[in-house]
């Protein structure tokens, strides 16, 4: 678990780095935004994770459980983040770059939550 989570770290800082080095082409409240989409993302990865971690080789029951908490968790996350930013607006963060990036790094850490159970299932059945 800690290689998933350092892997989920690698990922939103390469992002955050490619996010803030574009800084030129986009303006001010949208790198704000699309680094706070980021960041909200790998915190649901790394949050999202023991749980499903754990479920795994305690039953199906179990497993799909933590698949579905975990990903109801994260909706109420990303949904937290995205009412707070579009009603208080803070540091100018644009809300569509924080739902894009929020939208875009979950599918990026989805695939790799998917490896990194898929290799967990197979060392669960060796």
């Amino acid at each position: 678990m800690r290689r998933y989570a350092l892997a989920v770290a690698l990922i939103a800082a390469a992002g955050s780095a490619g996010v803030a080095a574009s800084g030129g082409r986009l303006e001010g409240p949208t790198v704000r935004g699309a680094i706070l989409g980021t960041m909200v993302a790998a915190l649901g990865a790394v949050l999202g994770m023991p749980l499903l971690a754990r479920s795994i080789g305690r039953g199906t029951r179990e497993f799909v459980g933590a698949v579905v908490f975990g990903m109801l968790g994260r909706l109420v996350l990303f949904c937290g983040v995205l009412i707070f930013v579009g009603l208080s607006r803070p540091a100018g963060c644009s809300i569509t770059a924080v739902a894009a990036s929020l939208l875009g790094f979950y599918f990026v850490f989805q695939a790799l939550e998917v490896l990194f159970v898929t290799k967990r299932l197979k060392g669960a059945r060796a």
